[in-house]
């Protein structure tokens, strides 16, 4: 718990983050990059984010186990400002990545009641209560025709620690698919 504690307190301060490129490889600083979306990205009345895997879109909106996405592997969101609309579609445009800022997201899960002298005879859970999370990264963003979108969120798998990391740049890519492009 000290540990994911202290992850989110540093990369909180920071001004921005650098990504890895790929596994095994070098970062890359994204802030002051581009972001390029060349399709339409329509969030449904009530929402404030639409989500992209592997290129395509999709709503995301039926809870943790019924999303239309598989949140075992990397994908990112579009967000905008606010949830009090009947629907909206964020334009095509080049956005100016301000800062780039780490995230870490714990998924709530729904578990049976489970007695305490149970839960200590079933082992370790290293601590973090047994719950898993996304890793990933917050693109804010910035648009003179666009004021009411504000980033674009891309996290990693869902999973529990250790095995809990960040997408890469080439996992971020794959899931924007042709839809967006980072430029830098």
């Amino acid at each position: 718990m000290i540990v994911a504690v202290s992850v989110l307190a540093l990369t909180g301060c920071s001004n921005s983050v650098a990504i890895r490129e790929a596994v095994g490889q070098g970062t890359r600083q994204l802030q002051g990059a581009d972001l390029v979306l060349g399709s339409p990205l329509p969030i449904a009345a009530g929402k404030a984010r639409v989500f992209l895997q592997d290129g395509i879109v999709s709503a995301g909106d039926g809870g943790f186990f019924s999303r239309s996405y598989d949140q075992y592997r990397p994908h990112c969101a579009f967000e905008i400002r606010q949830v009090s609309h009947d629907g909206f579609t964020i334009q095509p445009d080049t956005f100016s990545v301000i800062r780039v800022q780490g995230s870490m997201q714990q998924v709530v899960q729904r578990r049976p009641v489970q007695l305490a002298a149970l839960r200590l005879a079933g082992g370790f859970d290293g601590g973090m209560g047994g719950g898993a999370y996304h890793e990933g990264y917050h693109f804010w963003l910035e648009s003179d025709r666009q004021p009411e979108v504000m980033r674009m969120s891309c996290y990693g798998a869902y999973a529990q620690f250790p095995d809990l990391r960040p997408p890469t740049l080439q996992e971020v890519t794959q899931a924007l698919g042709a839809v967006a492009t980072l430029r830098y």
